[in-house]
C-alpha cells in the first residue's frame, strides 16, 4: 500500500472522524429520543392501567373482608346467646339489610343448617366443588376467604362467595353475590376510582362495557358519545399492546385491559409523551455543538503536533534502549518517515538481543558442566565409611548461580586418624574453581605426608600455592585431625568460618579457637595448631560462610543465630538429617532470593571405639 505524508495523513484522518462522529452521534441521538419517547410511553401506560386495576381489586375485597368479619363476629353472638332457631327465623330477611344476595350459615361438619335461600339448607358443602374447596381454604384459618366467580352448585347461577369462621359455634358465615351485585360493586369503585385520578399531568382513565358506552370518566372530561378505536377493542385488551389512537379529539396511546364483562383504557396524550423529546433534542444541540468545537481543536492539535510526539516517541524508545530494557520496541508508523525509522531501530535490537542469547546459551552450559566437574572433585557417597562405627559423617555443598571455590574433604591416614577439611576460596567463577582442585589436591597430599601434624602440612600447602597463585587468590581451610580412639582432635583454622561443637547431651555453640592467616595469603604465614577432646557423643559441624551470610529478599543475612537454632531443634537426629535441619531453615528464609555464594557443610558425630566389655 501506498504510504502518504504525515502532513495528509493527520488532516485527511481528522476530517473523516470529525464526519463520521458527527453524523453518528446525531443519528444515534435522534433514535435514541424517539425510542425513549415511545417505550416510556407505553411503559407508562401499561404500569398506570396495572397499578388502577390492583388497587380497585384491593379495595373490593377489602370491603368485602371488612364487611364479613365483622358479621361474622355479629351472628357467632347471636348463635352463642339466643341459639340457631332465632338466627334462622331471622336470616331470611338479611340479604336485603345487608344489600347481598344470600346468607349461609354452615355447621361444623359442613352442611349449610340456615340459608335465606332455603333451597341451600340441608346441602353439604363437600359434595360440590366449589363449596368443598372453599371448605378446604378456610380451614384453620382466622381470616376472611373470598372465592372467584363461578358456578353456583344447585343451579349454575354464577356467584362469589366469601365468609368467615363463627369460633364460638365452630361453623361458617358464607356469604354470596351474583353477577349483578358484583358487577353493581364494581362499577361503583371503578366509577369512584377514576373519577379523581390521572395518568401524568394530562392523561386519564375510562371505564366501559362492549359497545363503548363510557360507565366511568373524570370529572374533568367532556366525554360524548361511546367510545370508538380504530383497533379492535376486544383484540387490543387480549394482546395487551399499546397503540396510538385518537380520542376524544386527541392523540394519545390508549392500553386496555378487561374486566369481567367490562373493560379499562388508560389514555395518555402524546402532546405530553412529546415532552420528552423535545428535551433530549436540546441536549442533542448541546453535545453536537460541543463535539464539533473539541473535534475542531483536536485538528488543529494533531496538525501542530503529529511530527512532535512522533520525535518524541522515537526517542523514549532509544532511551529505554539504551538503558538496558531491549524488549523496548520502537512502533510510531504513521507515516512513511517514521515507518523506516522504526523498523531499522527494531532489527538493530533484535540482532542484538539474538548475540547476546548465543552469548549468554555458551556461558550457561559451560558454568552448568563446570559446577558438575566441581561437585564430582568432592566425596559423596554416605555413609562415608559404612564398615566403621567410631563416627557418622555428612557432607554437602549447595553451589551458587556461579561456579564458586567452596570445598569439604574427609579421608583416614590410617585406622585410627580420620581428616576433615573445609575450605573457602576467595572470588567467584571459573578461577576460583580451579584454585579449590588444586588446593584440595594439595591439602590432601601434604597431609598424607605429614601425618598427624596438621600444622606442618598447612605450611606446606600454603608455600606451594603461594608458587602458582599469579590471580592472587587465597583459601580459608578448618583442617582436623582426629584420633578415632580417644577422640583427640587437632586442628589449624586458617580464617575459617569458627566450628560449631555439640557436646554429649547439650546445645550446639560456635567455640572461637585458635585462628591463623589464611592459606595463600602471606609466604611468610605462621601456622598454629589448636586441640580439644571429642566425648562419645558429640557432634562437630563445619561450614563455609555461605551458611551464615545467605540473604533474603531484603538484603537480611542469615547469621550464625538462626544457624544454632536450626542445628538445635533435634540434636538426636541422624548427621544427614541434622545438616537438613539447617538448609530447610535457610530455604525458608531466602526464599526466591537469588544466591550468590556457596552452602557448603559437614556433619560429624563421634561415637569411640567399643570395648570388650560393650561400652565406649
Amino acid at each position: 500500500m501506498k504510504k502518504k505524508h504525515l502532513s495528509r495523513i493527520v488532516t485527511g484522518r481528522t476530517l473523516t472522524t470529525i464526519i463520521a462522529v458527527f453524523s453518528g452521534m446525531v443519528a444515534v441521538t435522534v433514535m435514541l429520543a424517539y425510542y425513549y419517547a415511545g417505550v416510556k410511553a407505553e411503559d407508562f401506560v401499561r404500569s398506570g392501567l396495572k397499578d388502577l386495576w390492583k388497587d380497585t381489586s384491593s379495595r373490593i375485597i377489602m370491603n368485602y373482608e371488612a364487611n364479613t368479619s365483622q358479621s361474622a363476629k355479629d351472628y357467632d353472638r347471636i348463635i352463642t346467646e339466643f341459639g340457631l332457631e332465632y338466627l334462622m327465623k331471622d336470616i331470611v330477611n338479611l340479604p336485603a339489610k345487608d344489600d347481598i344476595t344470600e346468607v349461609n350459615v354452615v355447621d361444623p361438619e359442613g352442611i349449610i343448617i340456615a340459608s335465606s335461600d332455603k333451597e341451600n339448607i340441608g346441602y353439604d358443602m363437600r359434595s360440590g366443588e366449589q363449596s368443598a374447596e372453599f371448605l378446604t381454604i378456610l380451614e384453620g384459618k382466622t381470616e376472611v376467604i373470598v372465592q372467584d366467580l363461578r358456578p353456583r352448585a344447585l343451579d349454575g347461577k354464577m356467584m362469589i362467595y366469601y365468609g368467615g369462621l363463627l369460633p364460638e359455634y365452630g361453623g361458617i358465615l358464607l356469604y354470596g353475590d351474583d353477577r349483578e351485585k358484583t358487577r353493581e360493586q364494581q362499577d361503583f369503585y371503578y366509577e369512584t376510582q377514576i373519577r379523581n385520578d390521572t395518568l401524568g399531568r394530562t392523561g386519564y382513565y375510562l371505564y366501559f362495557n362492549d359497545q363503548g358506552e363510557i360507565l366511568g370518566k373524570p370529572d374533568h372530561l367532556d366525554a360524548k358519545g361511546a367510545l370508538r378505536l380504530s383497533h379492535g377493542i376486544s383484540e387490543l385488551a387480549l394482546s395487551g399492546r399499546v397503540v396510538k389512537e385518537k380520542v376524544y379529539g386527541a392523540n394519545s396511546y390508549v392500553g386496555v385491559i378487561r374486566i369481567d364483562d367490562a373493560y379499562l383504557a388508560a389514555v395518555y396524550p402524546v402532546s405530553e409523551a412529546r415532552e420528552a423529546w423535545n428535551f433530549l433534542l436540546l441536549i442533542l444541540l448541546v453535545i453536537c455543538a460541543a463535539v464539533f468545537t473539541i473535534l475542531f481543536l483536536l485538528i488543529r492539535f494533531l496538525i501542530s503536533e503529529e511530527v512532535v510526539r512522533g520525535v518524541y516517541s522515537i526517542n523514549d524508545s532509544l532511551g529505554r534502549i539504551t538503558a538496558g530494557n531491549l524488549e523496548t520496541k520502537a512502533d510510531f508508523r504513521n507515516s512513511i518517515e517514521f515507518d523506516g525509522l522504526s523498523d531499522g531501530i527494531n532489527s538493530t535490537v533484535d540482532h542484538l538481543k539474538e548475540l547476546i542469547r548465543e552469548a549468554e546459551g555458551r556461558i550457561d552450559a559451560e558454568l552448568a558442566l563446570a559446577s558438575k566437574i566441581q561437585i564430582s572433585f568432592l566425596p559423596h557417597e554416605f555413609p562415608a565409611f559404612p564398615d566403621r562405627n567410631e563416627f557418622d559423617l555428612f557432607a554437602s555443598m549447595v553451589p551458587a548461580r556461579e561456579v564458586g571455590g567452596d570445598f569439604y574433604d574427609y579421608f583416614l591416614t590410617d585406622d585410627d586418624h580420620l581428616v576433615l577439611v573445609m575450605a573457602d576460596v576467595s572470588g567467584k567463577g571459573l578461577p576460583a574453581a580451579l584454585f579449590m582442585v588444586m588446593a584440595k589436591d594439595k591439602i590432601r597430599n601434604s597431609v598424607l605426608k605429614h601425618g598427624t601434624d596438621p600444622a606442618e602440612a598447612v605450611r606446606e600447602v600454603n608455600l606451594e600455592l603461594m608458587k602458582e597463585n599469579d590471580a592472587g587468590l587465597f583459601v580459608t581451610v578448618w583442617l582436623g585431625i582426629i584420633d578415632l580412639a580417644t577422640g583427640y582432635l587437632e586442628y589449624v583454622d586458617a580464617g575459617h568460618e569458627y566450628p560449631a561443637i555439640c557436646r554429649a547431651g547439650g546445645q550446639f555453640t560456635v567455640e572461637e579457637d585458635v585462628h591463623c592467616p589464611p592459606v595463600a595469603a602471606r609466604k611468610k604465614a605462621k601456622f598454629e595448631a589448636g586441640s580439644f577432646e571429642l566425648k562419645p557423643g558429640d557432634i562437630l559441624y563445619l561450614y563455609t560462610d555461605g551458611v551464615t551470610e545467605a540473604n533474603d529478599p531484603a538484603g537480611e543475612m542469615f547469621r550464625r543465630s538462626r544457624m544454632l537454632k536450626a542445628l538445635n531443634q533435634d540434636i538426636n537426629a541422624s548427621v544427614r538429617d541434622i545438616d537438613a535441619a539447617v538448609r530447610d531453615a535457610i530455604a525458608e528464609f531466602v526464599k526466591e532470593a537469588p544466591q550468590f555464594d556457596d552452602t557448603t557443610s559437614l556433619v560429624f558425630r563421634f561415637k569411640g571405639k567399643e570395648t570388650e566389655g560393650g561400652a565406649s
